[in-house]
C-alpha cells in the first residue's frame, strides 16, 4: 500500500486494494480463493511475455506474495495458447512455488472472487519486497507492422520521445486508438496501457480498414463464450469489414457505437471489455472516413480496393502482354501488339498489373473512369 503500485494492463487500480476486496468477499465465495497471474486476455501481440521469460522467478517470487496477502489456496500462471512449450519448460521452477501452469485465456468464472494479476504487477510486486523497486512501465514500439524491444519507461516520458520522428496519422496505445495529438500524452503510473504496446499508424493507412483487422485478429482470440463478446465482435466485424466493401449503410456507425460501448459493460473479462475501443476510436477520432466510404463511396487513402478502378490507357498501351501474364485472376484481355483491356467484373484489384508494367498504361484511380 505504502508503494502505491497499481494494476498493471486494464484493470487500473491499487494492488492493496484489490487484495482488500478479495479478503473482505472471500465468505461469498464457493470456490477457492486463487491468485491467478498472466497477461489481459485482449494482448494479442504478447509482448509483455518478455517479462516473464525473462525472469520468471521473480514474477512467482511475486506471486508467492500475493498469495499469502489474499491467503489464497491456489495459483494459476496462464501463458498464450501459442506457449506451450515454455509452459512444459516452466512448471518445473512453478512446482517448486506451488504453481499451476495453464495455456489459453485468464477464465474469469473459474477462479471468480480470488486476486488476478498481470505479469508485469508480479514482477514490481517482486522488487518492492526486494527493495530495488523502480516505478516504470513496459512498452514496445510497433511501427510498419513490425514491434520493436520491450524497454523501461520512467513515468512522466511523453508518447513522442518513445515513437521518435515518424509520420502519424493515428496512434494506438494498447487497445485505445487516438489521433496524432497523443504524441504528447504523458506516461504516467495510471494510464491504461494495456498490451504495453504503441502502434504508429502513418497518412497512408484507412482507419476503418485497419479496424477491420483489429477486429478479425480479437474474433480469433476471443474464446467465443460469452454473448456480448461473441456476437458483438461478429457484427462489429461484419459493418466493418461491409464498409471497406463498399456496402456500408448509414446507420453502421451508429450501430457500431452502440454495440461497442454495451460490450464494454456486459463482458467480465479484459477481452470483451476492450475489443471495441479500436473501433470507438475510429469514430471519434476519424469520422470522416465513414462518411467518405458510406456516403462519398471513396476511400480517401486509396487503401480499400472496392473504391479503386484499374484501366489501362489505350494510348499508352504497347499490347506487351507482360500484364495479362502475372494476372492470377485472368482478368486482362488482348494480343501481343494489340490495347489490352481490364474486365472490370473479373479484376481483383491485386495491383501486380501496375507493377510490371514498363510503358505506366495502367492507372490506378478512384471513383468513375
Amino acid at each position: 500500500a505504502a508503494s502505491g503500485l497499481i494494476e498493471f494492463g486494464v484493470e487500473r487500480m491499487p494492488v492493496a486494494e484489490k487484495w482488500k476486496l478479495v479478503n473482505v468477499e472471500r465468505d461469498l465465495q464457493t470456490n477457492p480463493i486463487r491468485v491467478v497471474c498472466g497477461l489481459n486476455n485482449s494482448d494479442i501481440n504478447g509482448a509483455l511475455l518478455a517479462i516473464l521469460k525473462e525472469n520468471p522467478e521473480k514474477v512467482m517470487e511475486g506471486m508467492a506474495i500475493a498469495a499469502l496477502a489474499v491467503n489464497a489456496e491456489e495459483m494459476f500462471l496462464v501463458v498464450p495458447a501459442s506457449e506451450e512449450a515454455y509452459a512444459a519448460e516452466l512448471s518445473e521452477k512453478a512446482s517448486a512455488y506451488g504453481i499451476t501452469v495453464k495455456c489459453g485465456l485468464i477464465n474469469r468464472r473459474e477462479s471468480r472472487g480470488g486476486a488476478f494479476h498481470h505479469i508485469e504487477t508480479m514482477a514490481a510486486l517482486a522488487d518492492i519486497f526486494a527493495d530495488c523497486y523502480e516505478p516504470c512501465t513496459y512498452m514496445a514500439v510497433c511501427k510498419d507492422g513490425k514491434t520493436g524491444e520491450l524497454v523501461k519507461v520512467a513515468y512522466g516520458t511523453k508518447v513522442s520521445d518513445l515513437v521518435g520522428d515518424a509520420d502519424v496519422k493515428a496512434i494506438a496505445i494498447g487497445t485505445k486508438l487516438y489521433d496524432a495529438s497523443a504524441l504528447e500524452m504523458v506516461i504516467e503510473a495510471d494510464t491504461q496501457i494495456g498490451n504495453g504496446v504503441i502502434t504508429v499508424y502513418d497518412s497512408k493507412c484507412c482507419m476503418i480498414h485497419e479496424a477491420e483487422k483489429v477486429l478479425l485478429e480479437e474474433r480469433r482470440q476471443s474464446c467465443g463464450k460469452c454473448t456480448f463478446c461473441r456476437e458483438g465482435l461478429i457484427q462489429l466485424h461484419t459493418m466493418t469489414e461491409e464498409i471497406t466493401k463498399g456496402q456500408g449503410e448509414k446507420e453502421f456507425p451508429d450501430m457500431i457505437a452502440e454495440i461497442g460501448e454495451a460490450m464494454v459493460f456486459s463482458t467480465p473479462c479484459t477481452m470483451g471489455q476492450t475489443a471495441s475501443d479500436f473501433s470507438l476510436g475510429t469514430l471519434k477520432y476519424f469520422a470522416s472516413e465513414y462518411e467518405d466510404h458510406i456516403k462519398k463511396k471513396k476511400c480517401a487513402v486509396n487503401v480499400c480496393n472496392a473504391f479503386m478502378t484499374i484501366y489501362i490507357d489505350p494510348n499508352e498501351c504497347q499490347g506487351c502482354e507482360e500484364c495479362a501474364d502475372v494476372c492470377p485472376a485472368e482478368a486482362i484481355e488482348g494480343k501481343a501488339g494489340y490495347i489490352h483491356m481490364i474486365d472490370e467484373f473479373e479484376c481483383t484489384k491485386c495491383g501486380k498489373c501496375l507493377e510490371v508494367c514498363e510503358n505506366d498504361a495502367i492507372i490506378q484511380t478512384t471513383g468513375r473512369v
